[in-house]
């Protein structure tokens, strides 16, 4: 993907190992994201100057992250573990953190996540689904990356996903 779209970004998730942290750079990944936060994961992105987004459910998770001198974290299982409510709540005396929820974020609720300001991005498993990857429904694809583009858009105030200042 990342030859094909040399002007996307593009990372890699659920990283659990080194050897996968390897693998996703040596196929293009510009960042990696974790479900939880392995301290080893996370030095060795640091040290190899790899953006890493470590999942982070708690105040001691979000500290651990912060003492690594990382500013943005994955919240993850976000709906689950108590979603927006939740993540202002842990937010609030963590002032230069941004959030990255995943985990339950769909097409209904994900307007809801963007637009506070707090929150870096959103991961959405509804877009990618495995059985529309073996089918090869890679149309359906599209349009449902589509569609999340246009709702993160919307958020903006009609600007494009991702240019500044919106930055969803």
């Amino acid at each position: 993907m990342a030859e094909k779209f040399p002007g996307m970004t593009v990372g890699a998730g659920t990283v659990l190992t080194i050897d996968q942290v390897n693998r996703a750079v040596d196929a293009g990944a510009r960042f990696i994201v974790s479900p939880g936060l392995n301290p080893r994961i996370v030095q060795y992105c640091i040290d190899r100057e790899i953006p890493v987004i470590p999942g982070c459910s708690s105040p001691s998770d979000i500290e651990q992250a912060l003492e690594c001198g990382l500013e943005v974290v994955k919240f993850f299982p976000a709906e689950a573990a108590g979603g927006l409510k939740y993540i202002k709540a842990v937010a609030a005396p963590y002032t230069d953190v941004l959030f990255m929820p995943t985990g339950g974020i769909n097409p209904v609720n994900v307007k809801e996540y963007l637009a506070y300001d707090r929150i870096l991005a959103c991961g959405g498993s509804w877009m990618v689904k495995s059985s529309l990857i073996r089918e090869g429904n890679f149309d359906q694809i599209t349009q449902l990356v589509k569609e999340a583009a246009d709702i993160a858009a919307s958020v903006c105030g009609g600007e494009q996903a991702g240019d500044a200042p919106c930055q969803k």
